[in-house]
């Protein structure tokens, strides 16, 4: 059986069952034909973001590239009791792009910006649009099976009643570290980030009083979006070492 031809997934939004036919969206066509060279009769793998993966074997030339699918899993969500939601106020400047791709190539499964007291998000469509071009190339480069959701921004207040995960993080400096609130099977978890110059005293109540457990993520004050990717990689390093998501205090 021939390799897989490409070293990333394609992203195909609508995969049909094993024996399907489906057309490859121009993008991912331009990648197999113009980068990779691939060829009729090559395998790649295939996700829809949703939790499904395909082997696709490649059709011959034509106006549009279409594929044969060989084999496809539908992964269920639920069943890998996994869910990663971040709620993360605005950092500085332009970082926000450079945080999205990061968060979505870590496995966040969420990303839900808020509107704090000491900083608003300006993201208007074209930003919204760009940093879900953006999750799409993390799906691709990591290989994974879901695709980073992004919501629009909400107050600090509607995002915790809106927030189910009943493991509570809040990033603070003064918190507790970490490696005390991982278990050996987790579940669902929520992490909030402050905005640059941080949450002000009313919020910090607030999210305490909803269960958030403060916790220190590192020896000194960090950046917004260094919080939001240290979040991320405990939990993605939790997930990897077969921990599943991190544990602590439920709401």
């Amino acid at each position: 059986m021939p390799a897989e031809v490409a070293p990333s997934y394609l992203w195909v939004p609508e995969l049909p069952d094993t024996g399907g036919e489906v057309e490859i969206p121009d993008e991912e066509a331009h990648y197999l034909r113009r980068v990779i060279r691939a060829r009729p009769g090559d395998l790649a793998l295939a996700t829809d973001g949703r939790g499904a993966l395909a082997e696709l074997r490649l059709g011959g030339a034509g106006r549009g590239l279409r594929a044969r699918v060989e084999r496809i899993e539908r992964l269920d969500r639920a069943a890998a009791r996994r869910r990663a939601l971040l709620l993360c106020g605005t950092p500085e400047g332009t970082r926000a792009d450079w945080m999205v791709e990061k968060l979505a190539e870590l496995g966040v499964d969420a990303f839900q910006p808020l509107d704090c007291a000491r900083g608003r998000w300006r993201a208007g469509p074209a930003a919204m649009a760009r940093w879900a071009r953006l999750a799409v190339a993390a799906l691709r480069q990591s290989r994974a099976a879901w695709r980073m959701a992004i919501h629009p921004a909400l107050g600090l207040s509607d995002a915790m009643a809106a927030a189910r995960e009943p493991v509570r993080w809040l990033a603070d400096p003064e918190g507790e570290p970490p490696s005390g609130l991982f278990a050996t099977a987790g579940g669902p978890a929520v992490a909030a980030i402050g905005p640059a110059p941080g949450f002000s005293e009313p919020e910090r109540k607030a999210l305490r009083g909803s269960g958030f457990t403060p916790v220190r993520l590192a020896a000194r004050r960090l950046r917004t979006e260094t919080a939001a990717l240290a979040v991320a990689a405990l939990w993605a390093a939790a997930r990897a070492t077969g921990g599943g998501a991190p544990s602590g205090p439920e709401a």
